[in-house]
């Protein structure tokens, strides 16, 4: 209970202390915030709401996580997780976009199965889980830059409303904890399809990673549905719900699944001239692997929104 409490604590500080950061960002001037100068609050919410949107945004995303299993001291588990993630749509003559996004995430508290001196992270427990000892000891795993991941894609939004998005992601083997890294170069298509209607938007990204170089000693064969759902109530607020559901192919049985249910609020404002859109977000997994898997995520968003300069 009190390294559940230590890391929330870290989690509110973290949040806390990226906020002057966007405080800067807000006084860079008219240039870069007047190709949405002419947008409404509810139609830049909306906008960044969908996969497909010509707007530039600079994601910084806070997550705590609270753990349950079955193994010895996994329900005193929890990790914190912030992701910095930039989005630049390039707006092409056809009225569709490529996308070029990445995500850097950094890990902290991330919890680690010791056994026989060995250290187990999150995704091997799933592997081995059948071949684990139950009653041995968790560690902290040290603060570290994860797994950067990029993506492409291709799509748009048709007369009728109708969003299709197709690309690649790749992710790169750049963690510095090599206790929990999973030490591979992976890749895998992806998906994007969903409708925006007058009252809000929703859809799913579903995206299959797998190994393509690197570590061969266990293998990568991961499926995720990022779920996107936003509903306008009006002068820039949205109740919002966007669940990521993992199936992990490589998982030992009832080890795979991670499904999780919530949801949570959105804002859109302006500061100074620049929009920024903040969202919170409580999910609760109905499904989560046997040994060692999330039971809360709690999640913290802040974007600060700029103007495309390749949009007429």
């Amino acid at each position: 209970m009190h390294v559940f409490s230590v890391s929330l604590k870290r989690f509110f500080i973290s949040v806390l202390a990226s906020l002057p950061v966007i405080g800067l960002a807000a006084d860079t001037g008219t240039d870069i915030t007047q190709k949405v100068g002419d947008l409404t609050i509810d139609e830049i919410a909306k906008e960044l709401s969908s996969p497909v949107t010509s707007l530039v945004a600079l994601h910084n995303d806070f997550e705590f996580r609270s753990y349950q299993g079955d193994l010895s001291g996994a329900d005193d588990q929890s990790a914190l997780i912030y992701k910095f993630t930039p989005s630049f749509p390039i707006p092409l003559d056809n009225g569709k976009n490529i996308l070029l996004r990445a995500t850097i995430p950094v890990n902290s508290n991330q919890p680690l199965y010791y056994v026989d001196g060995v250290e187990f992270p999150e995704f091997l427990v799933r592997q081995l889980a059948d071949s684990l000892p139950d009653d041995r000891e968790f560690i902290d795993g040290h603060d570290h830059l994860a797994d950067i991941e990029f993506d492409i894609a291709y799509g748009g939004i048709s007369e009728n409303g109708f969003i299709s998005m197709y690309g690649v992601a790749v992710a790169l083997p750049t963690s510095q904890d090599f206790s929990s890294a999973i030490d591979q170069y992976r890749a895998g298509p992806e998906l994007a399809f969903g409708k925006v209607t007058p009252w809000g938007v929703y859809g799913v990204w579903a995206k299959h990673m797998m190994r393509v170089s690197g570590e061969d000693v266990w293998d990568t064969n991961m499926t995720s549905l990022e779920v996107f759902f936003a509903y306008g109530l009006g002068n820039g607020w949205q109740v919002i719900s966007n669940p990521v559901i993992e199936y992990d192919w490589e998982g030992a049985s009832d080890n795979q699944l991670l499904l999780p249910l919530g949801g949570g609020v959105s804002k859109t404002m302006r500061l100074g001239k620049m929009p920024l859109k903040m969202d919170m977000e409580l999910q609760y997994y109905v499904i989560s692997p046997d040994a060692l898997g999330p039971q809360w995520l709690l999640s913290f968003s802040i974007a600060p929104v700029f103007g495309n300069p390749f949009q007429n």
